[in-house]
């Protein structure tokens, strides 16, 4: 029987209940762009959530952060890693342990894997250009495609449509779902990301995340081509999605808009392999019991 094109509103009708942030995490997101926080009001509110801040303290001590000395005091961690980390950490350890059903359609083991390699290279890069916060692009990184997973948790039959599509004509997941529906995961990740109350940036990013021309003169333009960058090193590397099976291919408009030239791409891919180990670390911590 032939699918029918579903629209945006169709998919978020289907959803029942909102994938939440913990109200510690909404709180954290909020302090970091108080500019009287301190690191006190940080720590008072993620000791709330005791599970929340060991697994921020196993994290903050891993390889991943490559602090000098073990620091088993939390208040000293956001001292030294900065609120902007702690957000990350914070979003990172909820995020991952929000989406960790599994589903016959989609492959979520392989979905993370790739989420925090991409939110590595967005903050290796943007540490290299200096376009954002590192800290920023890491969650644009992290979160980017969660639409992929709204879909397979609330368009199972869609989701497997999509993939076959995508194997059968050597497509991205965005493209086989613009040829199914008429909507697609950015803009049902910029909605959920709306639903969080996250910065208008990253709403901004992930929803324009495959089409530079709508951002043309606007500041996300740098961002989204951010995200395309590390999702282009992503498919050179075959550190993909489901149904991401298209040869990876940067617009060239990148380039200038991030300030690299293609030396920053040998560059890059020289130490993409640490980030792939170093992720699988975070990935571990992240989403551990």
């Amino acid at each position: 029987m032939p699918i029918s094109r579903a629209s945006f509103q169709d998919i978020i009708n289907r959803i029942h209940t909102v994938p939440s942030l913990p109200e510690v995490v909404m709180q954290v997101c909020r302090l970091v762009n108080d500019p009287h926080a301190s690191a006190a009001q940080v720590n008072a509110i993620v000791a709330r959530d005791p599970a929340m801040a060991a697994k921020m303290l196993r994290l903050v001590n891993s390889v991943y952060y490559g602090l000098s000395e073990p620091v088993n005091d939390l208040e000293k961690a956001i001292v030294i890693l900065g609120f902007k980390t702690v957000r990350s950490v914070a979003l990172s350890v909820s995020v991952l342990n929000a989406f960790q059903q599994q589903n016959a359609n989609f492959n979520m083991k392989s979905f993370w894997a790739h989420a925090v390699v991409c939110a590595a290279l967005c903050r290796l890069l943007a540490g290299k250009t200096r376009i954002c916060d590192p800290e920023l692009a890491f969650i644009i990184g992290l979160l980017k495609d969660l639409g992929k997973v709204i879909l397979a948790e609330n368009a199972p039959e869609e989701t497997r449509a999509i993939i076959a599509v995508a194997r059968e004509f050597r497509l991205s997941f965005y493209a086989a779902t613009r040829k199914l529906l008429d909507t697609d995961d950015s803009e049902l990740c910029a909605w959920l990301m709306q639903a969080w109350n996250l910065d208008v940036d990253l709403v901004v990013a992930a929803r324009w995340q495959y089409d530079l021309d709508a951002v043309e003169g606007k500041p996300q333009a740098r961002l989204v081509a951010l995200a395309q960058f590390a999702e282009y090193l992503c498919g050179l590397k075959k550190i993909r999605v489901s149904g991401d099976c298209h040869d990876p291919v940067l617009d060239q408009r990148v380039w200038g808009l991030l300030g690299l030239d293609r030396n920053a791409l040998v560059e890059v891919l020289t130490v993409i392999n640490d980030e792939v180990d170093n992720a699988r670390q975070f990935l571990a911590l992240a989403a551990g019991p």
